[in-house]
């Protein structure tokens, strides 16, 4: 393997496997942008992948969606809560599976940031809201692959965070030549997520890389959840984020609605372990 910095293409093309989306999960993202696909054909897909149904119905009956009644059949969850949460949530499942086995502070710090991005959405007008939970779970999937694969050279790139105090896509292009932030859109494109998640993930620590100006403020959210939730002790300890003045108004949150949507997070905090138990069962 050639020297760091590397050339991004080398890496993909030679040392990064990016993980596949099961099969399953695969079909019912495809299902569910079909305009003429039912909810009967999503219920039966999932269905027909029984430790999946398992896990989505987990899911379902958390906290986190605060359904009066306990739902006991796909279809059931299918009917109650639409083809986009269903779509949400059965990518949830498949993420934690994904990231669970991480260390559990870069697991949690994920979980956490997941909700951050759900109570910040509310506030503000983005297209991607009902995908704010997955963006905020996904974001820092690439920091996973990066250590994975790269397990002789990334720690470097703490060593650079630690003493030189830069962000972590930072140290990563100065060690690397690439960030989490590009490897986690490429792992976007390969699941065939839409290109504003896609833009979302690339760009949440760089909103230039957004060709669609549409797609910032979704970005600049995460980075507001991100760093929400490093101040909030809930990442690792070499995590460093700033929020400089361009995220601050694309991310669309005002002053009076700040606290709110710190309120709500903070008061989701016995969601976030009821999470974590799950995806650790």
């Amino acid at each position: 393997m050639s020297k760091p910095p590397y050339d991004i293409d080398y890496l993909f093309d030679e040392v990064i496997t990016l993980p596949s989306l099961p099969a399953t999960v695969s079909r019912v993202v495809e299902m569910v942008n079909d305009p003429k696909c039912s909810l009967a054909d999503v219920g039966r897909a999932i269905s027909g992948d029984p430790p999946l149904a398992a896990k989505t119905l987990r899911l379902v009956n958390t906290a986190f969606y605060g359904l009066r009644e306990k739902v006991s059949s796909i279809e059931h969850a299918v009917v109650l809560l639409g083809l986009k949460v269903i779509k949400n949530l059965v990518f949830t499942a498949t993420v934690f599976d994904t990231v669970k086995d991480a260390t559990g502070l870069y697991f949690r710090h994920s979980v956490a940031c997941g909700l951050a991005m759900r109570a910040l959405s509310e506030h503000v007008s983005t297209p991607l809201a009902d995908d704010a939970f997955a963006l905020g779970l996904l974001h820092d999937i690439g920091k996973i692959v990066l250590e994975t694969f790269l397990p002789k050279e990334y720690p470097a790139v703490i060593s650079a965070i630690q003493t030189r105090r830069l962000s972590a896509y930072q140290a990563e292009r100065e060690v690397l030549g690439l960030d989490h932030a590009q490897v986690g859109a490429r792992l976007a494109e390969k699941w065939k997520l839409s290109e504003s998640f896609v833009q979302a993930i690339g760009g949440h620590h760089d909103l230039t890389v957004c060709q669609d100006e549409a797609n910032r403020p979704a970005a600049a959210l995460i980075t507001v959840a991100d760093y929400v939730c490093v101040r909030s002790g809930l990442a690792p300890a070499h995590t460093f984020v700033q929020i400089d003045e361009p995220v601050w108004q694309s991310c669309g949150i005002g002053s009076a609605a700040m606290p709110k949507a710190l309120e709500k997070f903070f008061n989701d905090r016995p969601v976030l372990d009821e999470l974590m138990q799950l995806a650790a069962a």
